[in-house]
C-alpha cells in the first residue's frame, strides 16, 4: 500500500499569530488607502474637465443663441461672435487632445517612436524656435548647453518637444514681462540634466508635490497670462518622462522664481556615429 502524504501546516503561537494578522490587516489597510487616493484623484480629474468643459460649451451656445435672436446681423456682430466660438472651440480642441494623451500614455496604449540622437541638436532646435515665436512676449530668453555636449538619449523626439514646450509654456504663464527664462543641461555621471528656470513668481513649497498631479492648478499663483490652460501640462510632462525611464522635479521659491527638473538615462551613439 502506498503511504498518503500529509501536510501539516505549522503550528503558531497565539504571539505569533496576532502579528501576523496585524501586518495582514496593516497591508489591507494601506491597499484601501491607496484606493481611495487614486479614486479621489480620478474624480477630481473628472470635476475639473467638467468644469473646463462647461465654460466654453456654455460661450459658444450662448453665442449661438444671441445670433439667432438678432433679426438683422451685422458684419460686426457676426464676426465677434464667430472669433469667440473659434477660441472656444480651440479650447476645447486642446483639452480633449490632452486628455486622450495623458490617458494613453498612462495606461501603455500611447505608440512611442523611440530614436537615439543627441540631446543637444533638439535643445538648440527647439530655443531657437522657441524665441522666434516668443519675440513679442518680452521675456530674456538663455540658452546654457556646453559646446562639447555630446550626450546621447533615447527619446520619442515629437513627445519630448511637448515636455519641453509645457515646461516653456509654463515658465512664460508664471513669469511677467522683463522675466528671464533658461534653458540649460549638464551631463551627470550616466544621466543628462536637463532644466528649465524662470525669474517668475514662484510658488510656495506645498504646491511641488501636487503640481504634476491631474488638473492640480495653483489659484492664487495667477499672473494676467496665466488664466487659461487645461491643467494637464505638467501632468503630461510627468507621465511622459516615466514612459522615457527619466524623472522630473520642481524647485521653487516665492518671488523669486522656480527651475524645472528633469533627467534622461544616457544610451551609446548609433553604430557608426561621427560628430560633425
Amino acid at each position: 500500500m502506498s503511504k498518503k502524504n500529509t501536510f501539516s501546516p505549522p503550528q503558531l503561537s497565539a504571539e505569533e499569530l496576532s502579528k501576523a494578522l496585524y501586518e495582514v490587516t496593516q497591508k489591507l489597510e494601506q491597499s484601501n488607502r491607496l484606493l481611495q487616493e487614486t479614486q479621489q484623484q480620478k474624480d477630481l480629474l473628472f470635476a475639473n474637465i467638467s468644469h473646463d468643459l462647461r465654460s466654453p460649451v456654455t460661450a459658444i451656445r450662448t453665442s449661438i443663441e444671441y445670433l439667432l435672436s438678432l433679426e438683422n446681423i451685422t458684419r460686426e456682430e457676426l464676426t465677434a461672435s464667430l472669433e469667440l466660438m473659434q477660441r472656444r472651440s480651440i479650447y476645447l480642441e486642446h483639452l480633449i487632445n490632452d486628455v486622450f494623451l495623458l490617458s494613453s500614455i498612462s495606461a501603455n496604449t500611447k505608440k512611442l517612436h523611440m530614436e537615439t540622437i543627441p540631446i543637444s541638436f533638439l535643445l538648440e532646435e527647439f530655443f531657437f524656435t522657441v524665441s522666434e515665436d516668443t519675440r513679442f512676449e518680452q521675456r530674456n530668453l538663455y540658452l546654457e548647453v556646453p559646446e562639447d555636449f555630446d550626450c546621447f538619449v533615447s527619446i520619442d523626439t515629437k513627445m519630448f518637444w511637448r515636455v519641453l514646450d509645457n515646461l516653456f509654456t509654463n515658465a512664460l504663464k508664471y513669469s511677467n514681462e522683463n522675466a528671464s527664462i533658461t534653458l540649460g543641461a549638464i551631463k551627470e555621471n550616466s544621466r543628462v540634466h536637463i532644466f528649465v528656470t524662470d525669474t517668475g513668481i514662484g510658488m510656495e513649497e506645498k504646491h511641488l508635490q501636487k503640481i504634476f498631479d491631474t488638473s492640480y492648478m495653483i489659484e492664487d499663483a495667477r499672473t494676467p497670462s496665466s488664466s487659461t490652460g487645461t491643467g494637464l501640462g505638467l501632468a503630461i510632462v510627468k507621465a511622459t518622462m516615466e514612459s522615457f525611464h527619466g524623472n522630473v522635479w520642481c524647485e521653487s521659491q516665492v518671488n523669486k522664481g522656480s527651475t524645472f527638473h528633469i533627467t534622461l538615462p544616457l544610451v551609446s551613439p548609433p553604430h557608426g556615429y561621427r560628430q560633425a
